[in-house]
This record gives structure tokens, C-alpha cells and sequence, in this order.
């Protein structure tokens, strides 16, 4: 009885240093060159993650998504899901470019001849584009340049 006494001691003390030290979550931001990752313990995470409140979009190699289309949403520069998404305007080739905020349902997008709608006319080197708002490329059923780093 004395023994059973220390062994149920000894597992009660065990228990209670687990709940006092909890195991950490070994989650954090990196880059490279190639571009910016986030782990998840001894992996890096893909496809769609909610971080600190804001959606991120990373691929199959666990690079971050960023300044493009993932299906129905845009990314903006540091890689979060936003509804505002920049355009360019110009009134000739040599002119220089502004930049401003639109919101997504009446952006310009440009569509190929393979159905795939992009952020400009010449992405990917397209030489023939339909330009139409993203939500009539939506509701025409093509989709959006999921390349890794499609314009």
C-alpha cells in the first residue's frame, strides 16, 4: 500500500509540471531570397493560414503568396488577403504609372485566351487579352493566374 501511495505521489507531481510547462508551439516567420515561409513545428505550412488575424496563402513548397490571385482573393505585398487591390494606370508607354486602391468587385482584370484572368495585359506574355472587371471574369466562370508569381 505504501508503494502504490508513492507511485500515485510520484504520477500526481508528473502531471501537475506537465500542465505548469506546457509545450510551446514552435510557429514562426522566415525568409530566404526565394522569399518568406512560416513554420510549423518541423515543417512549413501550406495552403490557406489565419496568422495574427490576417489570411496568408502559401504554396506546395511553403513560400508565401504575395501581389496576386489565389482563386477569388488578392494578396497584397506582405502576403495578407485584402479586399483593396492596387491598380496601374497609364495614358501611354512612356508615361509614368500611378498607383491606387480599388475595391475588388470593380478592378480591371485581363483574361487569355485560356480562360485565366490576370492582374495585367501582358502577363505571362499574353499578346491578346480580354479586359473585363473581376467580377464579370468571375461570373463568366475563368480563372484567376494562380502561378507562383503571377502579375
Amino acid at each position: 500500500m505504501n508503494n502504490f501511495k508513492r507511485l500515485l505521489a510520484s504520477f500526481i507531481a508528473v502531471l501537475s509540471l506537465i500542465a505548469i510547462n506546457p509545450i510551446a508551439a514552435n510557429a514562426e516567420w522566415k525568409s530566404n531570397t526565394t522569399g518568406w515561409w512560416y513554420t510549423e513545428g518541423s515543417s512549413w505550412a501550406t495552403g490557406w493560414r489565419n496568422i495574427n488575424g490576417n489570411w496568408y496563402y502559401f504554396y506546395s513548397d511553403g513560400y508565401m503568396a504575395h501581389d496576386c490571385w489565389i482563386g477569388n482573393y488578392y494578396l497584397n505585398s506582405s502576403g495578407a488577403w485584402t479586399t483593396e487591390v492596387p491598380t496601374s494606370t497609364s495614358t501611354n508607354a512612356s508615361a509614368t504609372q500611378s498607383t491606387s486602391n480599388t475595391n475588388v468587385t470593380g478592378d480591371t482584370v485581363y483574361v487569355s485566351s485560356k480562360g485565366i484572368y490576370h492582374q495585367t495585359a501582358s502577363a505571362h506574355g499574353m499578346k491578346n487579352s480580354t479586359a473585363m472587371s473581376i467580377q464579370e471574369a468571375i461570373d463568366s466562370g475563368y480563372r484567376a493566374c494562380e502561378a507562383k508569381h503571377c502579375p
